[in-house]
């Protein structure tokens, strides 16, 4: 594991970590975070891919992580930049250490629901989604959907002009997030349709990409409904995606829910199913 600072399509500076395997790599392979998960959450994944041949990336949003320099509220972002300055620049960094190699994303939820409106998509041989659905409120489990109007009517519109960015690690919600990024996201999720309504030319993307996709969703998933997972990914027109339902108890887990796939618990029987994928598409 080798810690590298990369820049951004702006200049920003954009921590990340390289998980080498021991011969050539067969393909790069990087994970794209969910919303406000540090990068560091996804480090025993990240070696897994690198002992089955793979070089894995992990990076960190600006604001999020180690990409999060000096205190949050000096931080301007949104998901936009996120997406188009951080993480297509990255996609783009990595490919050019590469050339020629095949690049997968293993994107979990926030980092699979916006891969296809990447600029340099065209550079992707491969999307494996991990619990990657709907943020919209009827797409949320009951009992998220039962505190969700509390999120985004009251607080998020309350402490966000008070400390200069959602202070969500403090109540408990989410993580702390740019006051940007956390508007973007309300729009979103205020939408019946999530990004594919709530983001400009979204769903168009989702209907003209081309890469495979492979997408992993878990039926004890306490955050989002397989309708809401179902919608995104009957938005993707070109290729068929390979939609999985998992549950718990059929790969001998106790659960697995939102965040369970990354965790060590899981790699005998859930990780596989991503090298395996990986190994077809490589071959393809």
């Amino acid at each position: 594991m080798k810690r590298v600072v990369f820049s951004a399509h702006d200049g920003h500076a954009i921590a990340a970590y390289h998980f080498e395997p021991a011969g050539e790599p067969k393909a790069n392979v990087i994970i794209a975070s969910a919303m406000a998960v540090p990068q560091s959450f996804y480090a025993a994944f990240a070696r897994y891919l690198a002992t089955q041949g793979y070089a894995a990336w992990t990076f960190d949003y600006r604001g999020i992580g180690e990409s999060r320099p000096g205190p949050l509220r000096k931080v301007k972002a949104d998901l936009s930049d996120w997406l188009v300055k951080d993480y297509d620049g990255f996609l783009h960094d990595v490919s050019e250490r590469s050339p020629g190699k095949p690049l997968f994303v293993v994107g979990h939820s926030f980092g699979g629901q916006v891969a296809p409106l990447l600029p340099s998509r065209e550079r992707l041989s491969g999307l494996i989604n991990i619990a990657v659905g709907s943020g919209a409120m009827r797409h949320n489990t009951p009992r998220i959907r039962r505190t969700a109007p509390l999120l985004w009517h009251v607080l998020a519109p309350a402490l966000c002009p008070v400390f200069g960015y959602f202070p969500g690690a403090r109540l408990g919600i989410i993580g702390d997030l740019p006051s940007g990024a956390m508007f973007q996201w309300r729009r979103w999720c205020l939408t019946p349709d999530y990004l594919l309504t709530g983001e400009p030319g979204a769903r168009e993307a989702y209907a003209s990409a081309e890469f495979p996709v492979l997408a992993l969703t878990f039926a004890d998933d306490e955050l989002l409904l397989e309708d809401g997972s179902r919608l995104i990914h009957d938005a993707y027109l070109l290729r068929q995606v390979d939609y999985r339902v998992l549950k718990a108890v059929d790969h001998g887990l106790p659960r697995i829910g939102h965040f369970g796939f990354f965790k060590p618990q899981s790699e005998t029987a859930l990780w596989p199913l991503v090298t395996d994928w990986i190994d077809r598409a490589h071959e393809r």
